[in-house]
């Protein structure tokens, strides 16, 4: 028999951007079996896609090189609010009710601000590199 003792692996660090969207996104997933089996599939699925590629865009901006970060986060900014879009879609469509659509919606909201946050200190920060050179 074997004793060996397995220790956990690492928490890894999260930006203050990557934790909010793990909070929210963490939200969605307990309200999306509430939602009805026609929307849960469709719309459901779509923003569940969403969330998935916020996430990704996200991850790839904070390890890529300066030089094309700002073009990530354009590309996440984009995604965010297409997110925004069909959950607004979802609840007009009462897939989703009131409370928690303006809680999703509150913190999707402050990512989106967090987002452009990020991208203008890197068009702040590539603009004062130009002109240093």
């Amino acid at each position: 028999m074997n004793n060996k003792i397995y220790k956990a692996p690492p928490t890894p660090k999260l930006s203050g951007i990557a934790t909010k969207l793990l909070m929210v996104y963490t939200e969605w997933q307990q309200h999306l079996p509430t939602i009805a089996k026609t929307l849960r599939y469709s719309l459901g699925v779509r923003i569940d896609q969403l969330f998935a590629e916020v996430i990704s865009l996200t991850a790839e901006a904070q390890f890529s090189i300066k030089d094309i970060r700002q073009e990530i986060i354009r590309k996440a900014i984009i995604k965010n609010d297409t997110l925004k879009f069909m959950l607004f879609c979802l609840f007009e469509l009462k897939g989703i009710d009131n409370k928690k659509f303006l809680s999703l919606s509150i913190k999707l909201e402050e990512i989106g601000r967090m987002l452009y946050g990020w991208k203008n200190q890197c068009l702040k920060n590539n603009k004062s590199n130009k002109t240093e050179k």
